[in-house]
């Protein structure tokens, strides 16, 4: 599976992204908002964006997952945070599944799994991602 994290730390980003790998997911790993925009033009459409809540930038993890569903209408979205689903005040999409830090190996490729049997169609690798959308940061 195709996965876009996102996470702004290094040290989270790291560990889990050799979760990912190990368990035979190609990943590739965004520090923030701006250099995860820029995935699709390098990659092709993500399957599933896993995204921190609160990385420290002017769009939030649920301001990413509402990008990628409009964007990629098919990609599968799991959030990450230190912190309960609703500290934002934001809802969570019914499509979405959230994950409080911090959590198992276990419990992160379960959810994993769990967000790959219920995609439907999956994305097109050579599905575009158009400059207007890449530019679109008013989510």
């Amino acid at each position: 599976m195709r996965i876009l994290l996102v996470e702004d730390n290094e040290l989270v980003r790291m560990v889990l992204g050799e979760v990912l790998s190990d368990a035979g997911h190609e990943v590739v790993e965004a520090a923030g908002p701006d250099e995860a925009l820029s995935f699709p033009a390098r990659n092709g459409a993500p399957e599933l964006l896993i995204t921190d809540v609160d990385l420290g930038a002017k769009l939030n993890g649920f301001d990413m997952a509402a990008h990628a569903h409009r964007c990629w209408p098919c990609v599968g979205v799991l959030l990450i945070s230190g912190l309960p689903p609703n500290h934002t005040g934001q809802t969570l999409d019914p499509r979405d599944r959230y994950l409080q830090k911090p959590f198992s190996r276990t419990q992160l490729l379960h959810t994993v799994e769990e967000l790959k049997s219920t995609l439907g169609s999956q994305p097109d690798s050579s599905q575009p991602y158009t400059d207007s959308c890449r530019q679109d940061t008013a989510v």
